[in-house]
């Protein structure tokens, strides 16, 4: 929390309140009750001749950290965790930001299913691929720009908002930058470069929507971290969302086919329906990450948990093939594929279970960790001596060049990632410094690797001729 100014203690009293209304477990009373001891100390303080802003710091200190304070109401208060999860009482709702949701919700459905509307079965192989990001982030951009503005108004000393009209303007240019080849470039799904930019165009799509989320602190590297965390937890609901979004869809259609509707009519149900919730989830899911956050805890570093010996597993069985097979660069290019998704999943993996991890202590998990990130690296070896192989016996292409690139970035990100666990596990650094490095460096990696598919999608096209 940045340091109140001296002639304006009841604004950053008010901040503190809002931060503590967020938190799970607290009634509006509670917060009442922490506010008025907060300013009792704050008085107390003043009394004995300190300044404003070192009153308040001080008070904060002595009440308690604001999850502190939250865990212990909720540990008493437990039914008041789990009514979190329901609509607000009417007295909140004005301000919780429900009602824009539900308009974005509308815009993000409509805009990816009208286009199928108008453009008929070409929208499928030629439009969407591409596009389906430009129909979706811009709305959710906007939403935490929204955000933003309205924190400006209640909240003026924050900190962490977006620029104003400068930051609407940043978000513009960015996305008319990612328009560029949607709208210029021509439309070839039979070509690599077509596929090319429809799988690296959502990922620069991606940390433009982290700047937004992120506000003026997209430029603190440690900040980033926050952007992991919403992804992961919009991940979890988005899941639940589309699971129960398929079972509503289908006994919808089963009740209208029960009812004696025609066909035709009852068969255009999932084409409508599937295209509006799979958009209108994405604000929604954002809305729920927002107003939730830490109502339960983050599911996917519990995931990453589960699936990083399996993962490792893999990675392992996949080098004994290799050894068997003895030459890399005869194997199959779609097994070469998968593996390159696999060390991607890697990657997010180790992303995931950091933004989680207790800078304090070191865990088992550390080392399971480790050991995953070992057989990505060897993996990953293996992958660039056959993609170097494969470049020297057949020639350069579009998807050769890419998949190096992506596999040069992967080898040094999980180097990177293996020497600070190194330095954890083995206690030459101390511990929250080296769990803070680890965590930087796990977030220099979204930046990068946003640049980078970006470069893919916009300079890889016109540099091979669009073949």
């Amino acid at each position: 929390m940045p340091a109140p100014k001296a002639d304006d203690i009841s604004g950053q009293i008010t901040q503190w309140r809002r931060m503590m209304a967020a938190r799970p477990g607290l009634s509006d009373d509670d917060v009442d009750e922490l506010t008025d001891h907060l300013e009792s100390e704050i008085n107390d303080l003043r009394t004995v001749g300190l300044t404003p802003d070192e009153a308040f710091l001080i008070a904060v200190k002595r009440l308690g950290g604001q999850d502190a304070v939250s865990r212990e109401y909720a540990r008493v208060h437990s039914d008041r965790l789990w009514r979190q999860l329901v609509p607000p009482s009417p007295a909140r709702r004005q301000s919780n930001g429900l009602l824009l949701t539900l308009i974005l919700a509308t815009g993000c459905g409509l805009a990816v299913r009208l286009p199928y509307t108008f453009l008929g079965e070409a929208a499928s192989g030629e439009f969407y691929p591409r596009a389906i990001g430009l129909l979706i982030l811009p709305l959710l951009i906007g939403y935490f720009l929204i955000g933003h503005w309205r924190d400006e108004i209640e909240l003026p000393h924050r900190v962490d908002r977006l620029g104003g009209v400068g930051g609407l303007v940043t978000m513009a240019g960015v996305l008319a930058v990612a328009a560029v080849p949607v709208a210029l470039f021509p439309a070839r799904p039979d070509s690599q470069t077509f596929w090319l930019t429809a799988l690296h165009l959502p990922v620069s799509l991606g940390i433009a929507t982290g700047i937004a989320y992120l506000g003026a602190r997209w430029t603190d590297l440690s900040a980033w971290m926050d952007w992991v965390r919403f992804l992961g937890e919009a991940a979890v609901y988005y899941v639940l969302i589309a699971l129960c979004g398929g079972v509503l869809t289908a006994l919808i259609v089963g009740i209208f086919y029960a009812a004696g509707l025609p066909e035709t009519a009852v068969s255009q149900i999932p084409g409508w329906v599937l295209p509006l919730g799979a958009g209108g989830a994405v604000p929604v899911c954002a809305w729920l990450v927002q107003h939730k956050k830490s109502v339960i805890e983050n599911m996917a570093p519990v995931l990453t948990a589960v699936f990083t010996p399996l993962m490792s597993a893999a990675l392992i069985a996949f080098l004994v093939v290799v050894v068997v097979a003895g030459d890399p660069v005869t194997v199959d290019r779609d097994v070469l594929i998968v593996f390159d998704a696999a060390l991607i999943a890697v990657a997010a993996i180790v992303l995931f279970t950091v933004s989680a991890r207790d800078a304090e202590r070191r865990h088992v998990l550390d080392w399971m960790q480790l050991i995953l990130i070992a057989a990505a690296i060897c993996v990953d070896l293996v992958m660039l001596w056959a993609m170097a192989g494969r470049l020297g016996e057949w020639g350069a292409s579009a998807n050769k060049l890419a998949g190096l690139g992506c596999n040069v970035l992967l080898l040094t990100h999980l180097a990177g990632s293996a020497w600070h666990y190194c330095q954890i596990l083995l206690g030459r650094a101390p511990r929250p410094a080296g769990a803070s490095g680890l965590a930087r460096w796990q977030c220099l990696a979204l930046p990068v690797f946003g640049v980078w598919a970006l470069l893919i999608a916009l300079g890889f096209p016109p540099l091979f001729g669009w073949a």
